[in-house]
């Protein structure tokens, strides 16, 4: 029973009696106590019915961030699934642009060492050189 409903139940039982509050003081107490206790019982089922509703809202906020979350991290998911993940091996990685069709690449140490890089993109082959470019630095001296 909420409440209003208890409320009711003992305006019906003050009605019953009888009593009159405009000859009774006592009659008259329990009528102005009744009339607060209306008021109240009012303003809780307002509270209950805004509460409802903010339960609603945040449930339905709460499966917004649900759905956000499936886009944004199964993402990542899927990208952890195709490239590998890199963060538990103690290589070392390099990450290289094909000079045929312009791709980054992630080469690792044994890629370096063989000297020869094969592009998944494109399909192309090149060669890698640590050579320098003839900038002049020692040996042009």
């Amino acid at each position: 029973m909420t409440i209003s409903e208890k409320v009711a139940y003992i305006q019906g039982l003050y009605d019953g009696l009888g009593l009159d509050a405009s000859t009774s003081g006592e009659a008259r107490i329990l009528s102005e106590m009744l009339d607060v206790l209306k008021e109240v019982g009012q303003q809780l089922d307002g509270m209950d019915a805004a509460m409802d509703q903010f339960d609603e809202e945040l449930d339905a906020l709460g499966d917004s961030v649900a759905d956000l979350e499936d886009a944004v991290f199964d993402d990542e998911d899927e990208q952890d699934e195709a490239f590998g993940d890199f963060d538990d091996l103690d290589e070392d990685f390099f990450e290289i642009p094909c000079p045929t069709c312009g791709e980054d690449l992630v080469v690792d140490d044994e890629a370096l060492a063989a000297g020869v890089v094969d592009c998944p993109a494109c399909g192309g082959k090149f060669a890698l050189s640590f050579e320098d470019d003839g900038d002049g630095s020692e040996d042009d001296e």
